[in-house]
């Protein structure tokens, strides 16, 4: 296999619309189980509030995820990548960064 392909087929699909309240919910519980209770509720709040557009929603809930990324240095690795690919999916999604 070539390093191209290789490099290809590792990197992480990135989130649908679609499939954000199943990722958003199941990284919450991770966080919830691996010990990280506020950073859990943080994101639940950006997930419970009332957003006028989907654009305010990605940016409270991106905003979120940064803070959550920032502050907690010593997170798992597993939830690191997945705080890291939300992100880059929300970037994806909205275009306006």
């Amino acid at each position: 296999m070539s390093i191209l392909a290789m490099l290809f087929r590792s990197k992480p699909k990135l989130a649908r619309p679609d499939e954000f309240p199943a990722v958003a919910d199941a990284l919450r519980d991770n966080l919830r189980t691996s010990g990280f209770p506020a950073e859990a509720d943080r994101l639940q709040q950006a997930l419970e509030g009332v957003w006028t557009t989907s654009n305010e929603f990605y940016g409270e809930l991106y905003l979120a995820l940064k803070h959550i990324g920032k502050e907690r240095r010593d997170l798992p690795a597993d939830i690191a990548a997945e705080i890291r690919r939300l992100m880059k999916s929300i970037d994806h999604i909205c275009r306006w960064r």
